[in-house]
């Protein structure tokens, strides 16, 4: 997208397949009881918001399922979808550590 490299639609379906299947497994990274402990970035509301959190995961599964990329304007497309939820899901429950 930034230009720095010819445009691999091959590689760039393989960047949605891979964000997909991480998105599948995420909600099992903050199982309950996991809220304490170890230094982490996870803020406390991923536990006291579980249906928005699991939301917000839902929503990033959707974003980068079944994305189908046949030029950069549809990769262009499906990408800030994707990114923009994960920026949401990070503003909302993530504690930026300085």
């Amino acid at each position: 997208m930034k230009g720095e490299m010819d445009f691999d639609p091959v590689a760039a379906q393989l960047t949605f397949n891979t964000m997909n299947a991480a998105a599948n497994g995420y909600g099992y990274l903050f199982p309950e009881g996991s809220d304490s402990g170890n230094e982490t970035e996870a803020s406390p509301k991923i536990w006291e918001d579980k249906a928005g959190f699991d939301a917000a995961v839902a929503k990033f599964i959707a974003d980068t399922k079944d994305i189908k990329i046949t030029d950069m304007d549809s990769f262009k497309s499906a990408f800030g979808a994707a990114t923009k939820n994960c920026g949401a899901c990070h503003e909302a429950y993530r504690i930026k550590k300085e």
